[in-house]
């Protein structure tokens, strides 16, 4: 099915810039197509770079880079708005797959439209090239808490980012967010045992920071978590800013 590109692309793009009405139409002007993918389906393989790239409308995606384990690690969290897959326009091979973590929608935009971004829209194509970047330091964010934070401040790390990102989009409310993630993915995400986990988010917990219930996460106190966390948003890009 061939609709026009989600919003959520302009939202955020404008969130982190502003964009005239010229560079919207042309984000809006993009034809998609979109596609449902279920828990662990794989939605967009290692190898040769595909001729479409991937935007997430619902659900998450999770970036997997193979190894010798069946697993792979995973080395990327994706949510609705976020482009998994960018980099791929300027590349010959992908080295990681991109697989959904529960339901996930996406939407397929050729490669030959983003290139005609490009040589149409600098503005555009700093602000795209903007979000590679984005994943990059967020990658970078994820190997300094993992070689120097706890087990319960790596946790509260990972969830302030989630939630700073959910906010840029409009989907925390009431102080929390729904996300596909269960407790049990942390021993994937972190390389912790179940139990090590468990008893992380229970500190966490008994701190009095959050609540995580059936997919929900309930921040009682953004502040202390940030802090727990040693988290500092400003890897995230949010503020905005001629770019």
């Amino acid at each position: 099915m061939n609709t026009q590109t989600s919003e959520l692309l302009s939202l955020v793009l404008g969130r982190r810039d502003q964009l005239d009405a010229e560079e919207q139409a042309a984000l809006s002007a993009l034809s998609v197509r979109t596609l449902r993918f279920g828990h662990n389906e794989t939605i967009i393989p290692a190898g040769p770079t595909p001729d479409q790239s991937c935007l997430v409308v619902a659900g998450m995606a999770l970036r997997v880079q193979p190894t010798h384990t069946e697993q792979g690690v995973v080395s990327a969290v994706h949510i609705p708005g976020d482009f998994v897959d960018l980099h791929a326009l300027v590349l010959e091979c992908l080295d990681h797959s991109v697989v959904a973590q529960g339901d996930c929608k996406v939407q397929l935009v050729d490669m030959t439209q983003l290139r005609q971004i490009t040589e149409d829209f600098p503005h555009l194509t700093r602000l795209l090239w903007m979000l590679t970047l984005i994943d990059a330091k967020i990658h970078r964010a994820w190997l300094a808490a993992g070689a120097t934070l706890r087990a319960t401040e790596r946790i509260a790390h990972f969830l302030c980012e989630l939630y700073t990102r959910y906010d840029t989009i409009g989907f925390v409310q009431d102080g929390g967010f729904h996300m596909p993630l269960e407790q049990k993915d942390l021993e994937r995400l972190f390389g912790l045992s179940r139990a090590h986990a468990n008893r992380a988010v229970q500190e966490l917990r008994a701190r009095g920071l959050i609540d995580w219930t059936r997919g929900r996460v309930n921040v009682h106190d953004l502040q202390g978590l940030k802090e727990h966390g040693k988290f500092d948003p400003g890897y995230l890009e949010i503020a905005r800013a001629r770019r």
